[in-house]
């Protein structure tokens, strides 16, 4: 390090300067000249817009996506097992006062009931699924519902809960145990740990005759003079 004299008022002071190269000089260089760019990109003035519009992004991607449908149903019991019927056609449920028997009253009839003036009849679902018809319990109840313009009754076991269901989810049922009496399963559902078996109420109320297994020859078959076909032994 270099030192000059220099005298002021008789006094000797000593002056002391920086080397030409070193540490501090260095320092107050590094400090005055601007910081090197990092070897990143450069950050986007325009970040904070480019971060709204990927919001909106993401919000629109969203809105695209196939929303979840919830519809309300509701669960009710049949033999042990659990059927559902949406519920918009349902009016009321009701305990069950008195059920009168109309004779040869159509099956699945279980007979006529009065709603506050109303007679309506009820419609037995154990014998519309084809099962044996029980005396009324404690938790039977009737689901009046309204069907093609009617007003009518469902007898049941017991109702269950209001359940929401996404349709989405829900599986055909079986083809192989399907046929035209049961057609009015409309499919199935899990919910938790329960198979709930959902009704298309409309065709629940439509009595599909079953077709005979053997069914007769048609009359083309068979020759008006009675002989055979040709060919036949």
């Amino acid at each position: 390090m270099e030192t000059a004299e220099h005298t002021t008022e008789g006094k000797a002071e000593k002056q002391v300067s920086l080397p030409a190269f070193g540490f501090a000089e260095d320092l107050l260089k590094k400090r005055a000249e601007p910081a090197e760019a990092p070897d990143e990109a450069p950050a986007d003035p325009n970040r904070i817009f480019a971060f709204a519009d990927s919001l909106d992004a993401a919000a629109e991607e969203q809105s695209q996506a196939e929303p979840v449908r919830l519809e309300t149903w509701v669960a009710f019991s049949l033999a042990g097992e659990v059927f559902a019927i949406p519920v918009d056609p349902i009016r009321e449920i009701v305990r069950v006062a008195s059920i009168t028997r109309v004779p040869h009253a159509p099956q699945p009839i279980r007979g006529v009931t009065n709603m506050r003036g109303r007679v309506i009849p009820v419609i037995d679902l154990r014998q519309r699924i084809e099962l044996e018809p029980v005396d009324l319990a404690r938790g039977s109840r009737v689901i009046v519902v309204r069907s093609r313009g009617r007003l009518l009754g469902l007898l049941v076991d017991g109702v269950h809960q209001v359940i929401h269901i996404d349709l989405a989810q829900a599986q055909p049922p079986p083809e192989d145990v399907m046929t035209a009496q049961s057609d009015y399963i409309s499919g199935v559902y899990h919910l938790d740990d329960q198979l709930i078996l959902l009704l298309d109420l409309d065709r629940a109320l439509v009595i599909q005759e079953a077709v005979p297994a053997e069914v007769a020859a048609p009359a083309s078959a068979v020759p008006a003079d009675g002989a055979a076909p040709a060919g036949a032994v």
